[in-house]
């Protein structure tokens, strides 16, 4: 409640559509604006007016700016963001079982992968494109073992690799965006979900089942994000 001017007593509660109503009707009037103002044309004429609400000569085109300009800033939303998802992660690791809380985060890496480089091919890689893959690892010194119809790779980015914003691990920005430099205290949990992504790598490379986990990473406290990665044949 507040008291106008006049010693009125007005409510504060006043609807946000009827306050842009009568905030827009106020410029046209005091205006004089026919049909336009402020470099914005006037299509009161053209629309219906619902209810007899709006005036003859509505400014669209400036409801909208002001409405866009009332929105939450970016800032904000990017903190409660990352609020929110460290939250999830905690109420997450309190309510599920940890297999399903790992084939969904691993599902969530999966769509992140895709969604930056799309589908897979239906076609898949040969057995010489499979063993060529795997070679690469071998001559730039990750940890690779075969035996039986498994294949081990110890995987990692490397300190000084970038997230999508140039941001480098080595300087303790964490490669999702979302949460690169927060929340604080977030579940190691979450990183969880870049196993699912190292896996659609490795799948959709060698054509082969994987299975990934998560030995290190900046979020549990480490210097660089680490992967265990075996290759079934089939």
């Amino acid at each position: 409640m507040f008291i106008n001017e006049r010693n009125e007593i007005k409510d504060d509660n006043m609807d946000r559509k009827d306050f842009l109503i009568k905030t827009l009707a106020a410029s046209v009037t005091c205006c004089g604006a026919s049909t336009t103002l402020l470099g914005l044309s006037l299509k009161g004429e053209s629309h219906s007016v619902p209810d007899g609400q709006k005036p003859k000569n509505w400014i669209y085109e400036l409801e909208e700016k002001m409405i866009k300009g009332s929105e939450t800033p970016a800032e904000f939303k990017a903190e409660k963001g990352k609020k929110w998802i460290k939250d999830l992660m905690d109420n997450m690791e309190s309510i599920l079982d940890f297999p399903t809380m790992k084939n969904l985060m691993e599902a969530c890496g999966r769509s992140c992968y895709i969604d930056a480089f799309g589908i897979a091919p239906k076609e898949k890689p040969t057995l010489e494109e499979a063993e060529r893959y795997i070679k690469f690892f071998e001559s730039n010194g990750y940890e690779v073992k075969k035996g039986g119809n498994k294949t081990v790779i110890i995987y990692n980015w490397g300190r000084d690799h970038q997230n999508p914003q140039g941001l480098i691990m080595s300087d303790g920005y964490c490669m999702c965006p979302l949460v690169e430099d927060g929340p604080k205290d977030l579940s190691g949990s979450f990183c969880i979900c870049s196993s699912g992504y190292v896996k659609e790598i490795f799948e959709r490379s060698t054509g082969r089942t994987a299975h990934v986990e998560v030995l290190d990473s900046l979020k549990r406290g480490g210097k660089d994000c680490i992967f265990k990665i075996e290759l079934f044949e089939e």
